[in-house]
């Protein structure tokens, strides 16, 4: 692959290969402070999700874990109204928060300690042109999975493999991370977790999940 010039634009892998991310527009983003936001007794049990879908898992895990508290981030305005619809419908008590917001706009010296951080069929920008906009590829995936504490987890899934394997090189520079759980999940093996994991098993196509535990 050919070298970057300017180091502020890529990451590089163990192997020596450069990717390149996208930097946001000084002002395109505002830093948003998570901590203030939050109650402050739900600090000791707190989970996120970036990226709702359409609500199923996150639903589904409050009213499943009352004492755990949850929020969800997503920058699209119909996502995030029917992730707070279907909360508010399934949820035993109010143990949760939705933001309509880009995950890439929070301070990150204001992020909360996390115990398990979720990351579900991020957007795998297919076409090579715009790689670069990768989430995983940007400096504000690391600073969130940062944020989980230690013995906390990182819980992520695609159904795109290519994008896949280059979370996992990406996650591999990541000192503060260990790998868990790597494998590939097919129809039938067990119930799909969220909206978009239900339509790949449908089709008998494989979704690729990982757990990583911050040490």
């Amino acid at each position: 692959m050919k070298k970057l010039k300017d180091s502020k634009l890529r990451l590089t892998l163990r192997d020596g290969r450069e990717l390149q991310y996208h930097v946001p527009r000084e002002g395109e983003f505002q830093a948003h402070d998570l901590a203030a936001q939050l109650p402050p007794d739900v600090l000791d049990r707190l989970e996120v999700e970036i990226g709702c879908g359409k609500g199923e898992y996150i639903s589904r895990r409050a009213a499943t874990y009352p004492l755990r508290f949850y929020v969800g981030i997503d920058r699209r305005s119909d996502r995030f109204q029917l992730t707070e619809r279907k909360l508010e419908r399934q949820a035993l008590s109010k143990n949760w928060l939705v933001i309509h917001e880009d995950a890439c706009c929070f301070a990150k010296a204001k992020l909360p300690p996390i115990q398990t951080l979720h990351i579900y069929h991020p957007d795998p920008w297919p076409k090579e042109r715009h790689h670069k906009h990768r989430f995983f590829r940007s400096p504000d995936a690391r600073l969130w999975a940062e944020a989980v504490v230690s013995g906390g987890e990182v819980r992520l899934s695609t159904d795109h493999r290519g994008y896949f394997e280059e979370i996992l090189d990406i996650l591999d520079t990541w000192e503060f991370l260990r790998p868990q759980i790597v494998f590939e999940k097919r129809a039938g093996m067990s119930d799909p977790l969220t909206h978009f994991e239900s339509i790949f098993l449908r089709k008998h196509e494989p979704v690729f999940k990982a757990v990583y535990r911050r040490i």
